[in-house]
């Protein structure tokens, strides 16, 4: 047996109708028939009761036996019980009738969303010129095929960015290799040249392979620790001090008594690759500020650099995987663009938001707010 709501919407709309209109029709026949029952009562109690009043003069309501009152109620109940059936009929089909025209703008968008396909997959449906809740509908339906689109486009280069990225190492590896094999007899120091590269080419995969797992982790952070933010960017520093003191720059360090919460190595990473940023693209002689502060909701953290910026029309973009706003210098500094993909990651993971402001060949300021744990017991 087919259930209400399985059937089609302008039926149901028919029947929800029907039955609107059998049950007002129904309780307006039965009033009718009971107030014309009730006058006709009255009106012989009262010519029973004064008899000379009524014969006086001419009566309203003509005098019948009881016979003919009886007669005329049932013809009265039946006219009735007729009519109420037309109006549920005509009422009913009118009901449809309009229905079908109502709904005429969904069934035609049901159409054309059913003729989209493979091969015209990101088609928008026409909006009609009506402001109703059909145009609106229509209005979100394509938006939503835009976003996949930008999500298709998105996916489609990443997996073609990564397929470069994986593939450029392995096609030095294997030139390696081959030179070396085409000399019958290779030197030492051929080989070690040759193994040299090879293991540079294979450290470089292996950090790409693991940036890719990381954006691939799971989507939530289900240990919250308390940090002490001195101490993990001191540990970044110090893990960064030869590229720092060969540029000459200047790191001031504003996070002392400012405490973060969250997975620390994570958090660890990320800040990581932000001033392994700050540092790399970061002009000799140049300055970097970390600075924090907190508040009773989040923990503000500021990293201010003198690097070479990046244009404000890419601004959007930085946070896309494989993305580079300079390639050539990018590559040659040993960047695979993944670096501020896995930083949002982190953060986005543990509910907080990240910002970027720059200006091309003057500075960069990246600030990232990280939320505190609601409960207590989670610090």
């Amino acid at each position: 047996m087919i259930r209400f709501n399985q059937l089609p919407l302008r039926l149901r709309l028919t029947l929800l109708m029907a039955l609107l209109l059998t049950t007002a029709s129904i309780l307006l026949m039965m009033t009718s028939v009971f107030a014309a029952r009730d006058i006709y009562k009255q009106d012989f109690q009262r010519i029973e009761g004064r008899p000379e009043e009524f014969l006086s003069r001419k009566p309203i309501v003509p005098l019948r036996p009881g016979a003919a009152v009886i007669q005329n109620d049932r013809e009265f109940t039946t006219v009735g019980i007729i009519s109420t059936i037309i109006v549920i009929v005509v009422g009913t089909g009118l009901t449809y009738l309009i229905a079908g025209r109502a709904l005429k703008p969904v069934t035609d968008l049901s159409q054309e969303i059913e003729e989209i396909g493979d091969n015209n997959l990101f088609r928008q449906v026409r909006v009609p010129p009506s402001n109703d809740e059909v145009s609106k509908l229509s209005r979100s339906f394509n938006r939503m095929i835009h976003k996949l689109e930008k999500m298709f486009d998105a996916q489609k280069n990443f997996s073609a960015n990564a397929a470069h990225e994986l593939k450029t190492p392995l096609a030095a590896m294997i030139a390696n290799i081959e030179v070396l094999q085409l000399d019958d007899r290779p030197t030492v120091d051929e080989y070690k040249e040759t193994l040299e590269d090879t293991l540079k080419n294979a450290q470089r995969l292996s950090h790409l392979v693991n940036d890719l797992l990381k954006l691939n982790a799971e989507q939530s952070v289900a240990i919250y620790e308390k940090i002490e933010a001195r101490d993990m960017f001191g540990s970044i520093i110090d893990e960064l001090l030869q590229p720092i003191q060969s540029k000459n720059i200047r790191i001031d360090d504003r996070t002392a008594d400012v405490q973060l919460y969250g997975d620390k190595p994570l958090l660890y990473r990320a800040f990581y690759n932000v001033i392994h940023n700050a540092v790399k693209y970061n002009k000799p002689n140049g300055v970097i500020i970390i600075a924090a502060a907190e508040n009773a909701d989040n923990t503000r953290i500021t990293i201010f650099d003198t690097g070479i910026g990046i244009p404000e029309d890419q601004l959007d973009k930085i946070f896309d995987p494989f993305y580079c706003v300079d390639k050539s210098r990018s590559r040659e500094l040993g960047g695979s663009g993944l670096g501020l993909s896995i930083v949002k990651m982190v953060i986005e993971k543990h509910g907080g938001e990240i910002q970027v402001q720059s200006v091309a060949d003057v500075s960069t300021t990246i600030v990232i707010r990280l939320p505190k744990p609601r409960n207590k017991d989670d610090r």
